[in-house]
């Protein structure tokens, strides 16, 4: 069943880690990261939107393909134009490096959202995971005033209070190996999910 949620997928990054052609068009299995996002957020949700910052690299693709409202190139503001574009009052919000996004994930966050939450979002050993969250609309004038002070992480515009977190345990029954938030940076990384893809 979708879900009354947009779906954005941020893939405005410089790739200089791994060069050669943006690393969510390599292929992990027989797809590419970004065809697999894409397969599991047309199945997921009722929109889906990609953040880019070259679009002509995009084109074809069956979702709407957004650049940033404010310039500043960095994945707060990509977050902030997903969200601006966005149709539903929340959207679940990914990179487009992450080769193995879990649907049972996606689905427990989304579900998990309640009046008042501007974030729902996984708390893993190293932390707030604020690449697989969910994110409400009312999060954009927080965002905006966080560009405007310069101020680039995205968890500094939380307000605790209208955070809610998915603790590790709810999180590892949902997805044991914890791929969800596995992301490819490197030619090692690119490696590594190659060979996982394998098992």
């Amino acid at each position: 069943m979708e879900l009354d949620c947009t779906g954005v997928i941020l893939a405005g990054g410089k790739n200089s880690r791994l060069p050669g052609k943006k690393k969510t068009f390599h292929r992990v299995g027989d797809t590419s990261i970004l065809e697999k996002l894409c397969a599991l957020f047309s199945k997921l949700f009722k929109e889906t939107i990609i953040v880019v910052n070259e679009p002509e690299a995009f084109m074809g693709l069956d979702m709407m393909v957004a650049t940033d409202i404010i310039p500043a190139r960095c994945v707060l503001a990509g977050l902030h134009a997903g969200l601006f574009y966005a149709s539903y009052p929340y959207a679940y919000v990914t990179a487009c490096d992450i080769p193995f996004a879990s649907e049972a994930v996606i689905r427990h966050l989304v579900n998990r959202v309640r009046p008042g939450d501007h974030v729902v979002i996984p708390r893993t050993d190293d932390g707030l995971e604020p690449l697989s969250a969910v994110y409400s609309k009312e999060c954009i004038p927080l965002i905006e005033e966080s560009l405007k002070n310069n101020i680039f992480m995205i968890k500094k515009f939380y307000k605790k209070k209208h955070v809610r977190e998915v603790p590790m345990s709810v999180l590892k029954r949902l997805d044991p190996d914890m791929g969800f938030i596995f992301n490819v940076n490197t030619p090692s990384d690119l490696e590594k999910a190659r060979q996982m893809a394998t098992k």
